[in-house]
């Protein structure tokens, strides 16, 4: 029994710490207001690549977001088709498009893109990304000098991902309240030049998320805020593993690359904060499987009454059914998302169908 007895207490350990984060962070708010909503100029970043079918209601949705007359619109497009095109037709009175002559990957696109701003405040954002708030909300958030980046929060247009979504948004906004959150959201990542250079940038995956924690590192706060929500697109099918894998992998190399330089930051709060998140993408996933495998070895008849059960109480309660059906597809994303990364950096992905 003494196999079994593990597998049982590595299996609450997976629940347990998690569920005992997010009701520690949950309820903690905000602590900064803007000082005024000043409508100021602004450099908006778009990296794209074929993206003909979509670009249209993004410029659409941007327009709509701010006033034009504060809004510079740099397209870094590496596209054969036409997106460049359809961009040129909105006739945006400060828009510069850089044609790359060959697709690097996002981060690059995202360094020629800042090497242009003339804005101090950039925002990078995903072209297939539809913001259902206006950008003043971000915008304003800088008045506070504490604040260094911020991102939104985020919906997606797949049930699956938004009992995952759910959870975390809890997070990043909880995060964002106790000091900074070191993930940021490609629909909306917001910072200020005059704090990260172009330079500073290494040519890794996770663009968004190293913006936020560099940003801390340098002492200004990283946050998400609840008025900026953005919808985002998901692949469906064989495309929805290899986005989630892409998206793990990149994260997952992310807090492996920042962890020696965040243990020796001073910053507690900040430190208690990525080492969670560090534990929750790269630990905690590997104990609910031993656990598992251990239960099933120890006793494979105790292991089939629990799974039955398990499956029993999903059919009859509907927030036990949406944690399981966003909580174990994830933890086996970032299994496979971690033995993906080891096969080093990879910037320029194929395109999913969304």
């Amino acid at each position: 029994m003494l196999v079994f007895d593990l597998a049982i207490l590595l299996i609450i350990i997976h629940f347990a710490i998690p569920a005992l984060y997010y009701l520690y962070i949950k309820n903690k708010k905000l602590d900064i207001k803007p000082e005024n909503k000043e409508v100021i100029d602004v450099s908006i970043i778009i990296p794209t690549y074929n993206e003909s079918d979509k670009i249209k209601e993004k410029i659409i949705n941007l327009l709509q977001s701010y006033p034009i007359n504060h809004m510079e619109v740099i397209l870094v497009d590496s596209s054969d088709d036409n997106t460049a095109e359809i961009v040129k037709s909105f006739n945006i009175p400060r828009l510069t498009i850089i044609k790359e002559k060959e697709r690097k990957g996002k981060i690059f696109a995202i360094k020629e893109g800042i090497k242009k701003a003339t804005s101090n405040i950039v925002v990078i954002t995903d072209a297939d990304a539809l913001w259902k708030d206006p950008l003043i909300n971000v915008v304003s958030m800088f008045s506070s000098r504490v604040v260094g980046a911020v991102s939104c929060i985020k919906k997606a247009n797949n049930d699956l991902e938004n009992s995952y979504r759910n959870f975390y948004n809890t997070i990043r906004l909880g995060e964002s309240a106790l000091y900074s959150t070191p993930i940021f959201h490609g629909e909306l990542t917001a910072f200020r030049k005059d704090i990260i250079k172009p330079d500073e940038l290494p040519n890794v995956g996770a663009d968004d998320s190293m913006i936020a924690t560099l940003t801390t590192l340098k002492g200004y706060r990283a946050i998400c805020i609840d008025n900026m929500r953005a919808i985002e697109l998901a692949p469906k099918g064989i495309d929805y593993i290899t986005w989630k894998m892409r998206r793990g992998s990149h994260l997952i190399r992310h807090f492996s690359r920042f962890l020696p330089k965040v243990l020796k930051s001073r910053n507690r709060k900040f430190k208690l904060v990525f080492l969670q998140e560090f534990y929750l993408h790269l630990i905690n996933p590997w104990i609910l499987i031993i656990g598992l495998i251990l239960m099933a070895i120890s006793n494979i008849f105790i292991f089939s009454i629990l799974i039955f059960i398990s499956i029993l109480l999903s059919l009859l309660n509907s927030n036990v059914r949406e944690i399981l059906r966003a909580w174990i597809p994830n933890q086996l994303f970032l299994i496979l998302s971690q033995i993906f990364s080891l096969r080093g950096e990879v910037l320029a992905w194929r395109k999913e169908r969304k």
